[in-house]
């Protein structure tokens, strides 16, 4: 019997070992993938185009110039939608002076679902629907929200990952309006 336990124990950390070696492969392929994306965002400098949850496509290329906020979130995300709020209150008293924003939802629960959601929220800035050409821009997000935040020239300023609180987006904001 101890014999077995050994073997069975002996066989347990082996296979630990093999699964703790396949996630650390993983992940640094993730964070491969991740440098080149974010190489191709600088270079393209906002060259993305989303397409809206009322089947309009936005070229993001006309916000140069802009403080721009990419916000990646989804309709069933708790913290996302605490955000989101915050986000409407933000281009209601920033847009006049050059900010943008655009969500980018994943639309798990389809178009419609996020449509919906936008108007229960009050959404006021592009919705738009995550696209193959998002991925390739921006990756796709390991955790949402995710937020990027752009500067006047077209160069990611930040990548925040998670809730933050309105201030936090607020301070960053001002910060890059005033830059110019």
């Amino acid at each position: 019997m101890a014999k077995t336990k050994s073997r069975t124990g002996a066989l347990m950390k082996g296979l630990f070992a093999i699964l703790f070696g396949v996630l650390l492969v993983a992940q640094v392929g993730c964070g491969k993938k991740e440098e080149a994306a974010v190489h191709s965002r600088d270079a393209g400098k906002l060259a993305l185009t989303v397409m809206d949850v009322h089947d309009q496509t936005h070229d993001l290329r006309q916000h140069l110039g802009k403080v721009v906020i990419i916000d990646f979130w989804d309709t069933w995300c708790g913290p996302c939608k605490r955000e989101i709020p915050h986000f409407v209150e933000l281009y209601d008293e920033y847009r006049d002076d050059g900010l943008e924003i655009v969500g980018v939802a994943f639309g798990r629960h389809g178009k419609d679902k996020v449509r919906a959601f936008g108007e229960q929220y009050k959404i006021n800035y592009t919705n738009a629907i995550f696209n193959e050409e998002a991925g390739a821009m921006f990756g796709r997000p390991r955790s949402i929200p995710t937020t990027f935040i752009i500067d006047r020239n077209g160069q990611i300023a930040e990548k925040v990952t998670g809730f933050r609180p309105k201030e936090y987006f607020e301070t960053r904001i001002r910060a890059l309006l005033e830059a110019s």
